[in-house]
């Protein structure tokens, strides 16, 4: 795929973005969303394209609360997957607010009013928790009352989600920027041009960062913010898949081809002879457990291949294109789906053992098993 194509698509895509956000000023916002599960003490909690959040029992998918209780929020789209800490869930919404909830109960604690959507998962540190708006901006909060303690304005919006490792903050860019930032301060430490609009999440091991602009992965030295593959990896498409980093090997998928890489993570070389197909385009992470890679693509399914291979090993099929990551917990896949349902498979072999209906939060009767 050349260049020109890829800078296309690229454009595309981020004007069907910014239509949704243009619509979502009317009132007019189609429903969507990646928001992920996080699975803590034996809770799921994530976010729904019907503009709820909720909390779900992990071993029977009972319900135990949603937020809010009575309308949605408006615009419905949720795309933050939620962050819990000391038994707090944070998450940002279409609606440009940020929020914090009693993970017990739902309860609200405190609400922040961000001048535009925020797109970005959060994550927290230290009793600071830490977001990007599309107003262009990095934000860190005081995680127990929501007082600004800190921003950074960079030169495009912020929808890749945070990273944080070692005291530094590392924040991405549509205007093609890695920022290192001091999370006590906001400080840069430095700053790395991608070449291209950089919409997934950075991902760090040891002392390596590695993070995509457009098609191009790059391994960044985390003390510098210089390179340290002699040259970017060059994707089939553009990599919006968030990369994951397991056993020397980094994972993620491509939008444009549907295709999954696993790359040595210390020379950027690929570890399978051909990257996997799958039938649609993939946004999901993928999830590495047990020497399985798990993930949801726009052809309505659930995968798990062979990490070490490539090899698929099964699917499962879903009503629905899956854009956002799954998790995978005790032997148990959660992922969400825009079917509107949510569901818990089993690991091993994608039978489901459970699913929720999320407009009514209520459990219905198992689809088919896994082909």
């Amino acid at each position: 795929m050349s260049i020109f194509h890829r800078a296309r698509l690229a454009l595309a895509f981020v004007a069907l973005f910014a239509a949704a956000f243009v619509l979502a000023g009317c009132g007019a916002a189609p429903s969507t969303g990646w928001s992920g599960p996080r699975v803590v003490d034996q809770v799921i909690y994530f976010g729904s394209e019907v503009g709820r959040v909720y909390a779900v029992n992990a071993t029977n998918g009972s319900l135990k609360w949603q937020f809010p209780k009575d309308n949605p929020l408006s615009p419905p789209s949720l795309y933050s997957t939620p962050f819990v800490a000391d038994n707090v869930v944070y998450f940002g919404a279409f609606d440009k607010k940020f929020y914090a909830l009693d993970a017990a109960t739902g309860a609200l604690k405190w609400v922040f009013d961000a001048t535009e959507a925020v797109v970005s998962s959060p994550v927290v540190s230290d009793g600071i928790v830490y977001f990007g708006g599309d107003d262009k901006k990095v934000y860190a909060l005081d995680a127990a009352t929501g007082t600004k303690k800190w921003d950074l304005a960079t030169g495009g919006q912020v929808w890749a989600d945070m990273t944080i490792d070692h005291g530094v903050l590392y924040a991405a860019s549509l205007d093609h920027k890695l920022y290192a930032l001091d999370a006590a301060t906001g400080t840069q430490k430095w700053e790395f041009d991608a070449g291209g609009m950089i919409a997934a999440k950075p991902a760090v091991a040891g002392d390596i960062v590695y993070v995509a602009g457009l098609s191009n992965v790059y391994a960044i030295d985390a003390a510098s913010g210089k390179p340290k593959w002699d040259k970017p990896f060059a994707a089939s498409g553009w990599v919006w898949s968030n990369p994951t980093v397991a056993n020397g090997v980094l994972y993620f998928g491509t939008l444009d081809t549907g295709d999954v890489y696993a790359l040595d993570a210390a020379t950027g070389s690929p570890k399978w002879s051909t990257p996997f197909r799958a039938g649609g385009p993939v946004r999901s992470a993928i999830v590495i457990d047990g020497g399985t890679a798990y993930f949801g693509a726009e052809d309505n399914k659930v995968y798990a291949i062979d990490a070490a291979t490539g090899t698929g090993k099964w699917t499962f099929a879903t009503g629905g294109r899956i854009d956002a990551s799954p998790a995978v917990d005790g032997g148990t896949v959660y992922v969400a789906s825009f079917d509107r349902m949510f569901y818990a498979l089993n690991a091993t072999d994608g039978k489901v053992k459970w699913q929720l209906d999320v407009t009514s939060g209520k459990l219905v009767t198992p689809t088919p098993p896994a082909k």
